[in-house]
């Protein structure tokens, strides 16, 4: 079966023409982890038509209770990992991915393959790094999360609007918390719909 033949009997239960403008979009995704690796699968899903992975990490025993692998994906570099499940599930989706750690000096040259990033790390400090970069490129949108340990309150997520930047999460749990796939995978998945609401919207972010 041809891949536009598959595409349209996966997505026959989305609207045609959020389909049709997903389909159209990239985005880079900044991070395969927990975050990435989830957002990366629903994104994909939806038919978005390109995504860019960027991590530099291997999978471990420690990332399988909340990050898109399997246990004989120990060992496998995360992108590399995701891209091929992506592929085998969803080929209808084009996968570039990049072993890269994401330094100040490389942001110039991976803010030219898309106009929509998702920051996906798992450190403070990354986060800054990123945030800091695109609040200084107002022609580049980025999607970032802030708090997202532990078992967490749904009440106390929000989600925030800020010129270029949208930002999810309840912006005060910490990693000393815990880290657990229910929680994680609630910022992961309103960074994947605002993804996609920006895309309706026409690249711009709403409701």
């Amino acid at each position: 079966m041809e891949s536009d033949d598959i595409r349209t009997k996966v997505l026959q239960r989305q609207r045609t023409e959020d389909s049709d403008l997903f389909a159209k979009q990239s985005i880079s995704i900044l991070g395969c982890g927990g975050l990435g690796s989830n957002i990366a699968l629903m994104l994909a899903r939806a038919g978005v038509g390109t995504l860019y992975l960027y991590d530099f990490d291997r999978i471990e025993y420690s990332n399988l209770n909340r990050q898109n692998y399997t246990i004989r994906e120990v060992g496998q570099y995360k992108v590399e990992a995701t891209k091929a499940r992506l592929e085998e599930t969803l080929p209808y989706v084009k996968v570039n991915s990049f072993v890269q750690r994401i330094t100040p000096e490389s942001l110039d040259e991976i803010a030219e393959r898309s106009d929509l990033f998702i920051e996906a790390f798992d450190n403070r400090e990354s986060k800054s790094m990123v945030l800091d970069y695109f609040m200084n490129h107002t022609n580049k949108f980025i999607i970032t999360a802030s708090g997202l340990s532990g078992l967490g309150n749904v009440k106390n997520v929000s989600v925030k609007h800020a010129g270029n930047v949208c930002l999810v999460g309840d912006f005060k749990s910490s990693p000393e918390e815990g880290l657990y796939l229910p929680y994680v995978s609630v910022i992961a998945s309103l960074e994947a719909l605002e993804a996609l609401k920006w895309i309706k919207n026409g690249g711009n972010y709403g409701e």
